[in-house]
């Protein structure tokens, strides 16, 4: 058996990478010698090469059993996920265990690029008939707040979700399930709902950090305005993917209260980690070093 993981220094990837990153039967595609190192010491190959170039593709999938098939949300995400799929099945893959989103519901939600991207890559995926393939559709991860850390430990955190309330998952309970579906003698398939323990609004979220913080933190709500496009701009985010973005933003503004997904019990056995764990884990060390 031989394991491919794409963006293994991901948001999630970085997780799954840190589980296999002992076993010898695990192959991690990189990009360049930057994200060769960091990866650090690992038992299995590193393999480097363009993943929008259909040789290093082919060389990439060439004896590979089971795949984690994941890319970040931009212009090619569907051509570049599709297409690696399709050769990995092509190369004689049995397993898929791909990264999606949790699908939006209720009234105001339209269909959005950002999860519309997962469910096209995923429906192409059943088409080209995949023998395993599981779907993981998780909530919102809590690692999209580190890069505000620091701001949070001052007691604010501001953001364009709005008022509804979500299951914000740790992006490493997500990282668990995808290594039991990509090990398991019979992966359990299908699609995976993912979520944290509770749906939390934006201001009970900060409560929970405030009480491991040790110190109030405000919700500030950002407008999907000017502004906010004006923010992304200056950051180099590219225009598709700022209205992606604000789709997705939208969704999350209308939809109200999430529910809650129970693949972390279904296939790990346990509860998921809660935001007081990952704020204790990892928040803290994000804002203050320690």
């Amino acid at each position: 058996m031989t394991i491919l993981v794409t963006t293994p220094n991901g948001t999630v990837g970085r997780f799954l990478t840190e589980a296999l990153r002992d076993r010898s039967d695990v192959r991690f595609f990189v990009r360049s010698e930057a994200s060769a190192k960091r990866l650090g010491e690992v038992s299995g190959e590193v393999f480097r090469g363009e993943i929008t170039a259909a040789a290093d593709v082919r060389a990439a999938v060439t004896g590979v059993d089971r795949l984690y098939l994941a890319h970040p949300f931009v212009e090619d995400q569907v051509a570049v996920e599709t297409n690696l799929g399709l050769a990995a099945i092509g190369a004689g893959a049995r397993r898929i265990v791909k990264l999606g989103a949790r699908a939006f519901s209720g009234e105001g939600v339209v269909p959005d690029a950002v999860t519309g991207a997962h469910d096209t890559i995923t429906e192409r995926l059943r088409r080209a008939g995949v023998p395993e393939l599981t779907v993981l559709r998780p909530d919102r991860f809590l690692q999209n707040f580190l890069p505000a850390a620091a701001s949070i430990a001052e007691g604010t955190l501001a953001d364009p979700a709005g008022p509804g309330a979500r299951g914000y998952v740790d992006a490493r309970d997500i990282a668990a399930v995808a290594v039991a579906e990509l090990l398991a003698e019979r992966p359990l398939g299908g699609e995976i709902e993912i979520s944290g323990p509770q749906a939390l609004t934006l201001s009970e979220l900060c409560d929970r950090f405030g009480a491991v913080l040790g110190r109030p933190v405000r919700y500030v709500d950002v407008p999907l305005d000017d502004a906010w496009r004006a923010a992304l701009v200056d950051r180099g985010v590219t225009p598709q993917v700022i209205d992606g973005l604000h789709g997705l933003y939208a969704n999350y503004r209308h939809e109200g209260v999430a529910g809650l997904g129970d693949g972390v019990q279904r296939v790990l056995g346990r509860p998921p980690r809660s935001a007081e764990d990952f704020a204790a884990d990892l928040l803290v060390t994000a804002a203050y070093g320690t």
